[in-house]
């Protein structure tokens, strides 16, 4: 019995022992992982400290964090829903309304019957015009053959009498009406031939028509703002991008994303500023390659995508090429209304791109086909004048006969970026306006019931951020749909994009889109004041940046060197850890310079004591109107951007 006492107090003795060493090696564990939690703390938290800035409450204007409404609320990209009317912005909104470019009846009009074009003088109106007898005469109009001339000069042919009517055989035409003693009446006519092309393999399954109606510098709140009755249509009839987020600072790069999957950099390697842009790889020519007819039109011709600071094209681009037709237009009596020609002859502009854009449709109802018509004569140089084509936006998607022509037709309606100059563009509301343009979708129903996991995955991406590369991953996607034998050649501008018909990830990022932090509407920022420290010093790397673009710039001599005036808006993003493994801000900067220019950089800084670095993330915007203070720049559209000639000063 002690025996066993003994034994049992040993044993107890024994745990005590491991229990005591246990506790040592457990609290030694404790102390080193405290040292390590300390040092971590130390190296993390101090170089935060160093390389961050913490506001103070007298330092901020308002967090855009704290927006309630989103466009998109996803893991990774959360986009503020603007309000149109935003206390911010309603000193720039006024509405716009429609007027006629004549008050008299149009003396000249195409009818089509059967594949018979006939042009008419319509003589019940002669009266409006003159109490003398009137005589009429058409002339075919057709490009020139000089090579560098041959996108921006047209020919006329001989004028040719005709009483009542005539049967035409060419697609765009001049008409003048004159009395003994003078011309009384000019206008031009653009008319769409069938034509066909015999496939070169049926493949069985259908093909869709594709037919994008652009329309320039328009937000996704701009249209609901001054198109209210398009804006009402498309909302009910039609599919939103919700998440759409341009890519670049104007129509080029943004359009020919959709157009070629490239970006601004690729393109400048075969399709540059010297060269006939046949060459561009536009995603037309697939299109033309698969038996589709094409066709494309746009208006205000000195701005046009491929000709401003561009050559245009050496061979039609097309089938059907509308820029003779528009050139002819802008011969005839102009009207400039906001600086933009809202009357080209008797007839707006805008309408005569809509009713190219119908009489397109109309003709190849029946044929797979591709048409690209695009506005800039009522919306590129004023916010407000959208609103004056409403009404007939509006006639034309609810039309019964346009209706019925894209029953077999994806109808994208669309813009390219919001609106980019002036005061409006120091504000929060046109900052987020300026990087969100609008995008609507409309399939046929034969596509929804053919494909409807494609459809369904489109639908998801409404609620995704998406960019102008998923839409030319898109329209290869269809090419493929409806030819099994074709190959997508997915966008390089953007390898990680998508067709919007594959499901887009929910934790998708600017970056994964192709879109630079510069122009990334899904990460919020805070205002504060523009005069705070680090703004000016962020502001003054900006100014050095653009003076840095004048100097390495040919022709930049010409330009005046710029000073820092004042930072007019100035905004700062809560801390993060950028590629560099830096802990860093981003910082928006709208400023004004000497002489007189304004400009807007998104900068990435990190502010360690030893260590201070400035990186612009994406490129400089101008947000101004510069016009005639960059005139001696003639033949650079990025050098114009920047520059402010000496001699006006």
């Amino acid at each position: 019995m002690k025996m066993k006492k003994e034994v049992h107090i040993f044993c107890k003795q024994i745990l005590r022992r491991l229990h005591q060493v246990q506790f040592r090696r457990r609290a030694k564990e404790c102390f080193i992982f405290l040292v390590i939690v300390i040092i971590l703390y130390y190296f993390l938290y101090k170089n935060e400290e160093r390389s961050t800035y913490i506001l103070q409450e007298d330092q901020v204007y308002f967090s855009i964090n704290q927006e309630i409404k989103y466009l998109i609320n996803t893991s990774q990209c959360k986009i503020p829903k603007s309000n149109p009317y935003s206390e911010d912005i309603i000193d720039f909104i006024n509405k716009e309304q429609y007027d006629k470019c004549s008050t008299k009846t149009l003396l000249s009009y195409i009818n089509k019957t059967n594949d018979i074009v006939t042009l008419h003088f319509n003589r019940s109106a002669q009266k409006e015009y003159s109490y003398f007898s009137i005589g009429c005469c058409y002339s075919n109009i057709t490009r020139i053959n000089y090579e560098k001339l041959v996108d921006d000069q047209i020919r006329l042919t001989d004028c040719i009498p005709f009483e009542d009517s005539v049967e035409l055989k060419y697609p765009y035409v001049s008409v003048k009406c004159s009395t003994f003693f003078s011309v009384v009446y000019s206008n031009v006519h653009a008319v769409t031939f069938s034509i066909s092309k015999k496939p070169k393999k049926p493949s069985g399954k259908p093909k869709f028509s594709i037919m994008m109606l652009g329309i320039d510098s328009v937000s996704k709140s701009n249209i609901e703002r001054t198109m209210p009755e398009s804006f009402k249509w498309a909302e009910s009839n039609m599919i939103n991008l919700k998440g759409y987020n341009k890519i670049g600072d104007n129509t080029f790069p943004n359009l020919m994303a959709i157009l070629t999957g490239y970006n601004v950099d690729q393109l400048s390697k075969f399709c540059n500023r010297t060269v006939k842009l046949n060459s561009c790889k536009i995603i037309w020519d697939k299109f033309k390659e698969s038996q589709y007819i094409t066709g494309y039109a746009e208006d205000d011709c000195n701005i046009n995508t491929f000709h401003y600071d561009r050559p245009g094209f050496l061979e039609e681009p097309t089938d059907y090429y509308y820029r003779p037709y528009f050139l002819a237009a802008e011969t005839l009596h102009t009207v400039l209304r906001k600086n933009m020609i809202y009357c080209a002859g008797p007839e707006t502009s805008g309408e005569r791109i809509q009713n190219a854009a119908k009489d397109f449709a109309v003709t190849f109802k029946d044929v797979p086909s591709f048409g690209l018509f695009w506005s800039n004569s009522y919306s590129h140089d004023n916010i407000n004048m959208p609103g004056a084509m409403d009404k007939k936006m509006l006639q034309l998607l609810s039309s019964t006969e346009f209706f019925e022509a894209i029953n077999n037709t994806i109808l994208i309606f669309f813009s390219d970026h919001g609106f980019r100059f002036g005061g409006i563009r120091f504000t929060h509301t046109g900052w987020v306006e300026e990087r969100l343009p609008f995008i609507y979708f409309r399939f046929p129903d034969l596509f929804k019931h053919s494909y409807p996991e494609q459809y369904n995955n489109f639908i998801t991406n409404t609620n995704r951020l998406t960019s102008p590369y998923d839409i030319y991953n898109t329209l290869q996607n269809i090419l493929n749909i409806g030819n099994d034998s074709y190959v997508p050649s997915w966008s390089q501008g953007c390898p990680s994009c998508h067709s919007l018909f594959a499901e887009i990830p929910e934790n998708r990022t600017c970056k994964d889109a192709g879109i630079s932090k510069h122009w990334c509407t899904c990460q919020g920022h805070t205002y504060i004041k523009p005069n705070h420290p680090k703004v000016i010093e962020v502001s003054k790397f900006v100014v050095n940046e653009t003076n840095n673009i004048l100097l390495t710039t040919k022709g930049g001599s010409l330009c005046a060197k710029y000073s820092l005036n004042k930072v007019m808006t100035s905004g700062m993003s809560e801390p993060y850890w950028n590629e560099d493994h830096k802990y860093v801000h981003f910082f928006l900067v709208m400023l004004e310079t000497s002489p007189k220019a304004s400009f807007e950089a998104t900068v990435e800084a990190s502010f360690e004591e030893r260590n201070r670095s400035f990186k612009l993330l994406g490129d400089i915007s101008r947000i101004d109107r510069y016009g005639p203070v960059t005139e001696c720049i003639t033949d650079n559209g990025y050098l114009r951007k920047y520059c402010y000639c000496r001699n006006k000063i």
